[in-house]
């Protein structure tokens, strides 16, 4: 459900370290402008890439190490943008390890870093807090954040609005609130960016799964992971391609279920979601077995074994997104 928001919150990922420049011009005459740039922080700096790089080789832990640096070397510079931005990349990576309770907390303190820097309520900061709370499993109360980004005086850009109602479209689908989906899908409109495409695709998979259109709803779920793909959004991608095997497997195509979930399974194990992997390579191998597919299911074997393999020389990881 969170995959969305990897590409949409990635470009905020160290977006306010660069100070902009500051044209002086020196002396008379006709000499050009001089540039001057601000002398930046080069551990401010190497946390928050080393942060992104992480994040990036689905290191997540480390990532969030890394985030809680930026952040202590942003309070040592008393910078507002700084710390907001570390806060931000640090709620991320805690959410993607599902550990919603301490993502909540740096969200929430975010919130009391703007009141002291007499800012008021961030849109983005809204965005991620609603989806934190529907991936922790209170949809009630996300709703009434998006709501409230939806709403005056709360400016929102016309892409967090969009986000926003792609998460009530996902928040409905979950409650079973046709209606809702339907209104989110049309306030998503026709739009053109590839990320916003493909989540308006994913929410016409969710609305023709519900209504047993297994056709539809797979054509929308391979439609919403080739978009994603073309966006370089993986982790968004993989979820979709699962989302597809669901479909496949509800409308009793056994072979083609195996296959999606056996992409999305080999993908995750690369990216390092080795839940996500565990759980679809696990289905593939049951599926492939019983559908006597028995090349698919070794090939499922292959990446479980490989996932063995990383658990036992990283006995860190938990098998958390």
């Amino acid at each position: 459900m969170t995959h969305y928001l990897r590409t949409l919150y990635l470009g905020r990922l160290i977006g306010l370290l660069m100070a902009a420049v500051i044209l002086t011009v020196s002396g008379c005459g006709s000499s050009p402008p001089k540039q001057k740039r601000p002398a930046t922080d080069a551990d401010l700096e190497r946390f928050n890439r080393a942060g992104r790089l992480a994040f990036d080789k689905g290191r997540l832990q480390q990532a969030a190490s890394f985030y809680r640096k930026a952040l202590d070397r942003a309070y040592v510079r008393d910078d507002t943008a700084a710390i907001l931005d570390a806060q931000y990349n640090l709620a991320i990576c805690l959410m993607n390890l599902q550990a919603y309770e301490e993502a909540l907390v740096v969200v929430r303190r975010a919130t009391i870093e703007m009141a002291l820097a007499g800012h008021g309520h961030s849109a983005d900061f809204l965005l991620l807090e609603a989806t934190i709370l529907h991936s922790s499993g209170d949809s009630d109360e996300a709703w009434k954040i998006t709501d409230q980004i939806l709403s005056p005086p709360t400016r929102a850009s016309s892409e967090i609005k969009s986000k926003t109602h792609f998460l009530r479209g996902l928040i409905a689908s979950k409650q079973g609130d046709m209606d809702q989906l339907r209104a989110a899908i049309a306030a998503l409109g026709q739009p053109e960016q590839l990320q916003l495409r493909a989540d308006r695709q994913e929410l016409v998979g969710h609305l023709a799964m519900a209504e047993q259109n297994g056709d539809a709803a797979i054509e929308a779920f391979d439609t919403a992971a080739k978009l994603r793909r073309e966006a370089l959004d993986y982790r968004g991608m993989v979820k979709v391609l699962a989302l597809a095997g669901k479909a496949s497997e509800k409308a009793g195509r056994t072979r083609e279920a195996a296959i999606r979930y056996l992409r999305a399974g080999r993908s995750a194990v690369l990216q390092g979601l080795f839940e996500d992997a565990r759980k679809w390579l696990n289905r593939t191998e049951q599926i492939a077995n019983t559908a006597g597919e028995a090349q698919i299911a070794q090939e499922a074997r292959v990446y479980l074994h490989q996932l063995q393999d990383i658990a036992a020389a990283s006995p860190e990881i938990s098998g958390k997104k």
